[in-house]
């Protein structure tokens, strides 16, 4: 490899052969353009758990998730021919948002086709079938039903209020006002000309298949990410002041794809999809941070669907503890201890199973030293530990290298 340096990039060149970004790799902090030549890009497909491999040509970004998110790389790009490329370091990101504000936007519409993707085969591989909708908005109507029958009678009185107010002669508007009249009402904040929105603990911020236009950035408080997948509700996400959620609606126009709760009192910053990209070119900060959030959703929605793969389920369960510990960006160190913030009853529901699962679940958790249940909390003693039972396991079943 040979290099020039730049104010912002760095070019570099590769014989053909070299392996420009390796799978697993935790130190690489900079991202690719392609110049000149072609890379292919090695990863696990998950649509059905094998390995699979893409080519990309000039143009063609690569390496932004785990540059960007500071997370292991979950590809490996090899040079198919002498390749020149642009190196963008993690900390000139910004100054290159600054300068090419279109790249940023081409990265994050391409990395929010990806979570959708991701987003679709996660909900089929929990689901055992697929509802037709012949109305507009019915799924919501369907949705709110599910989440009724689930016992979460806030979630399923928002959605038949939102299914109304969407579809005032919609054909099941008489069942969905009589459901009302048996739920607590809820309040829909009115969020049109503010640029801050409280919350209460359990009230809903937005529902699954309802039209977006905003995007939210928490200043206070935590936001719970659910979603139906079959007939069980996923959470997606736990999220913190400083972490920002609803950008996939504000990017491509479609409905939303979960529902955002709060946890406690949340305070959130809102920005609207009309002022978004005037926005972020005045503060690439933002952009910045809009990127790295969907980086860091990718990464943690990929790392989970090929969970799904794995058909030890040990394997599944210490491979979940430390897609969480990675998500939060914990140090994977000797002895470093690491609180979950789910119980083993949320983390089943992360992972897609049933709580029939939960006497498997503790029974991994008594075997093994490394992890353990403390004052009701699921800790990690030592996550060197936990990652090496991970990665010798994978070898050992050889899982993900099947073609």
């Amino acid at each position: 490899m040979t290099a020039l340096t730049h104010s912002v990039f760095e070019v570099q060149k590769f014989k053909a052969g070299s392996y420009i970004t390796i799978e697993g790799d935790r130190r690489r902090s900079e991202f690719y353009i392609i110049l000149e030549g072609v890379v292919e890009l090695l990863k696990i497909n998950p649509e059905n758990g094998n390995l699979s491999s893409q080519f990309l040509k000039k143009g063609d970004f690569f390496g932004v998730i785990s540059a960007i998110s500071g997370f292991p790389e979950i590809e490996s790009a090899i040079a198919q021919s002498e390749v020149t490329v642009l190196a963008v370091k993690r900390e000139k990101f910004g100054i290159l948002i600054q300068k090419n504000p279109a790249l940023a936007m081409k990265i994050i519409r391409s990395y929010s086709l990806r979570l959708r993707a991701l987003d679709l085969i996660q909900s089929k591989a929990v689901s055992s079938s697929n509802l037709i909708y012949v109305e507009e908005n019915e799924h919501i109507f369907r949705s709110a039903e599910q989440y009724l029958e689930l016992g979460n009678k806030p979630l399923a009185s928002y959605m038949f209020s939102t299914y109304i107010n969407l579809t005032p002669n919609g054909k099941f508007v008489p069942v969905a006002q009589a459901r009302l009249a048996q739920l607590p009402k809820v309040s829909f904040k009115s969020k049109t000309n503010q640029n801050v929105v409280h919350y209460y603990p359990n009230e809903i911020i937005f529902c699954e298949g309802e039209p977006g236009s905003q995007i939210f950035a928490i200043m206070e408080g935590e936001v719970k990410i659910v979603r139906l997948s079959g007939n069980t509700e996923i959470i997606m996400n736990i999220l913190g002041p400083g972490q920002i959620f609803g950008e996939m609606a504000l990017l491509d126009n479609k409905p939303r794809s979960a529902s955002a709760i709060a946890v406690t009192n949340v305070k959130l910053a809102i920005i609207s999809k009309l002022n978004f990209q005037v926005t972020t070119e005045l503060n690439p900060k933002l952009m910045t941070k809009v990127i790295s959030v969907i980086s860091e959703r990718v990464w943690t929605l990929y790392r989970k669907v090929i969970n799904f793969y794995i058909a030890d389920i040990n394997l599944r369960f210490a491979d979940m503890f430390l897609i969480l510990a990675e998500q939060s960006h914990a140090k994977i160190l000797p002895n470093s201890r690491f609180e979950y913030s789910v119980s083993p009853s949320e983390l089943l529901q992360m992972m897609g199973l049933s709580d029939n699962e939960l006497q498997n679940l503790i029974r991994f958790i008594n075997l093994h030293s490394f992890m353990k249940q403390d004052r009701g909390k699921l800790v990690c003693t030592d996550l060197d530990v936990l990652e090496r039972y991970v990665a010798l396991n994978k070898q050992k079943q050889n899982k993900y290298r099947s073609s």
